[in-house]
């Protein structure tokens, strides 16, 4: 019971990204991966790709959460997911 446990809160915490800047991330591009990327939600490789695919039709919101995320990475921070 303890496994699934811990796997399941290593997959949430996989879909939200690491940390602080990841979560502002997951929340602020929350409404964009609905809308472009709804057909591939579930499979975080083929999201980010989409997410990636429709960067200039992203909200501003969620493209600012994408660049503090980026600077944050730089630093040495672990990548998050979209």
């Amino acid at each position: 019971m303890m496994c699934s446990l811990a796997f399941g809160s290593n997959m949430a915490r996989a879909e939200e990204g690491h940390g602080e800047h990841g979560g502002k991330m997951h929340e602020a591009c929350k409404a964009d991966r609905e809308k472009f990327c709804k057909g591939v939600m579930g499979d975080h490789e083929a999201v980010r790709k989409c997410m990636k695919e429709h960067e200039q039709d992203l909200s501003e919101a969620c493209k600012q959460a994408r660049e503090e995320m980026k600077k944050h990475e730089h630093k040495g921070g672990k990548p998050g997911a979209e």
